[in-house]
């Protein structure tokens, strides 16, 4: 009992192991396959946010470099040609043309309007003109009520921005700041899906892209500058535009373009006012089959703490989308179908070596039993046999009739002995499949003929009376004579062991193609609890040390091998409450 319990405690210890550590893989496993999609979604993720800052700033670029290239002198209503010419190639003197400027008549609904600031830190605008370039504008060019609202707007950019402010802005703007850094990671790779360093490479990949489009972006301006100083007056220089927030007299932040101009030793400042509610909705709609949702927020000053995976190359904000949603893992992807393969391969092998476990021990116990059975059959035989041979041989006994005694006890002894090997070698047979059934056309009376004078002879020798039950006919039959004999031995051989005062009845009938024989004794019966246990091979049901029943349980184990080997079965008859009785049927 301690040896068994021992080997079921190594098997589930080592069972729990194995559990334990196909747990962690799983769990391993899992999380990496989770990471993984983490990965892929937030990498595609960059991705369509860097596609969608290229669009914006693409669709932009363009509209920032042509008034880029706008010439300085187009910041006044009217300006005059150091050079002009009639049609009869006849000089005009300096001052006596003016030409309109380009700005009188410019509609856009993201630039909403032009303004100069002077030397003096006065603010002039060409669509808002004074005095008499007012004059000749409303009569050409301009409205009375649209020269007013200029001149509104234009005076709130003066409330709002100061020259200092401005001139701020524009050095700032104009001196190239250094990149920021790529922040390392600081922890060591805990594995080759690691998230920071795949956040890492993600922020290397934007910080690269927003490199690039600034570079094209200055490319661009810097192209249409060049048409803007061939020809030009080579005192004046003229700097790129710096785009800053002010916040506007309502309060809301406004977009101002602004750019230094240098006339001699005259600094003058010139830029635009952006209409910003105009332009945020026009970039948005760029990127609206990327994101159902975006905003543009503003950033100020050198966009500290905002990730340059954000930033817009041509003005100062950040396009704010949802967070990436990683999507659930298939519930047979190809990690989890390989864990759930891994898992049902792991059980079966775990339920494997359990069955095997319990054959394994079933059978330690089962040789054991027997060979407690046959060591206990042979011990009284064997027994009797040396002290009776000795005897006799000795001369010990001179008595005939004690002679004849002697002799057939060891006759006796002898027919036991051979019993027990003939059910052993029976049984090893029918176990290893060796049995070859030896079936012949017979009768029912005819059967009976063949088995019973075994029977009776063996009732006789135990003290018992055999009757025989039913009417033979000759009905065909065609079964194991042989065989049905052996298992109607092993049924009165067991009445004669265990009921051996009494009558012991065999009956039999044939009904609806099958032979039903029956063998019922009148002792103490077999309890229900072992009714199953009785035809284990070994087995002895509740027989106790003290109980000299000779036997090594194998009579009924054999018997109902033999019958289901014919095809037929071999049960108790639970209905029967004094004594035993066993059922035999067969197919004729």
């Amino acid at each position: 009992m301690r040896s068994r319990r021992s080997w079921w405690l190594i098997y589930g210890a080592c069972s729990a192991v194995v559990a334990l550590a196909l747990v962690w893989i799983t769990v391993t496993v899992v999380g990496l396959e989770r990471a993984e999609i983490r990965a892929r979604t937030d990498a595609a993720h960059q991705e369509a946010l860097r596609l969608a800052l290229w669009r914006m700033d693409s669709w932009l670029a363009p509209q920032l470099a042509q008034e880029a290239a706008r010439p300085y002198f187009d910041y006044q209503p009217f300006y005059s040609h150091a050079r002009a010419y009639t049609a009869l190639l006849s000089p005009i003197r300096p001052g006596e043309v003016l030409t309109p400027s380009p700005l009188l008549s410019f509609e856009s609904q993201y630039f909403s309007l032009h303004f100069q600031m002077g030397p003096d830190g006065r603010l002039t605008s060409p669509q808002a003109p004074i005095g008499e370039y007012r004059v000749l504008a409303e009569d050409a060019y301009l409205s009375n009520e649209r020269i007013a609202s200029n001149a509104a707007v234009l005076t709130s950019i003066g409330d709002t921005v100061t020259p200092q402010q401005v001139a701020e802005c524009v050095a700032q703007g104009e001196t190239p700041l250094p990149p920021p850094p790529i922040p390392m990671a600081t922890t060591p790779r805990p594995s080759p899906l690691s998230r920071a360093d795949d956040a890492l490479g993600q922020q290397l990949k934007s910080r690269q892209e927003l490199t690039k489009r600034q570079g094209a972006y200055q490319q661009a301006i810097e192209q249409q500058q060049a048409a803007n100083v061939l020809g030009a007056d080579t005192s004046v220089v003229v700097g790129s535009f710096v785009p800053f927030w002010s916040s506007g007299a309502d309060g809301e932040d406004e977009l101002i373009f602004t750019r230094s101009v240098l006339v001699g030793d005259q600094q003058y400042y010139q830029g635009f006012l952006c209409n910003w509610d105009t332009l945020r909705g026009a970039l948005v709609d760029q990127v609206a089959d990327l994101f159902e949702t975006a905003t543009l927020i503003p950033v100020a000053g050198a966009a500290a703490g905002v990730e340059s995976g954000t930033l817009l190359a041509t003005i100062p904000v950040a396009l704010q989308v949802p967070p990436p949603v990683a999507a659930a893992a298939g519930l047979m992807s190809p990690a989890r179908a390989t864990l759930a393969l891994t898992w049902f391969a792991v059980l079966v092998g775990i339920a494997a070596v359990a069955v095997t476990l319990r054959a394994s021990i079933a059978f330690g116990r089962k040789r054991a039993r027997f060979a407690s059975a046959v060591t206990h059959e042979l011990r009284t035989p064997l027994t009797t046999f040396r002290m009776y041979s000795e005897m006799l041989a000795d001369g010990m006994v001179t008595d005939d009739e004690q002679r004849k005694i002697y002799l057939d006890t060891l006759k006796g002894e002898s027919g036991r002995l051979s019993n027990l090997v003939e059910n052993v070698l029976a049984y090893a047979r029918l176990e290893e499949g060796r049995r070859s059934s030896r079936s012949s056309p017979t009768t029912w009376a005819g059967l009976l003929d063949d088995v019973v004078g075994p029977l009776r002879q063996r009732a006789a020798s135990a003290g018992v009376d055999l009757a025989v039950e039913g009417g033979a006919d000759d009905t065909p039959l065609n079964v194991d004579v042989e065989a049905v004999g052996q298992i109607l031995f092993n049924l009165v051989d067991n009445a004669c062991k265990y009921a051996p005062d009494g009558t012991v009845t065999l009956s039999g009938h044939v009904n609806a193609g099958t032979l039903t024989l029956r063998v019922r004794d009148h002792g103490p019966g077999i309890p229900a609890p072992l009714a199953k246990a009785v035809f284990d091979p070994f087995e002895r049901g509740a027989r106790h040390d003290g109980d000299g029943t000779p036997g090594v349980g194998l009579g009924l184990a054999l018997a109902r091998g033999l019958a289901r080997d014919l095809g037929g079965d071999l049960q108790i008859d639970a209905e029967v409450r004094d004594g035993a009785c066993f059922t035999l049927t067969l197919p004729m």
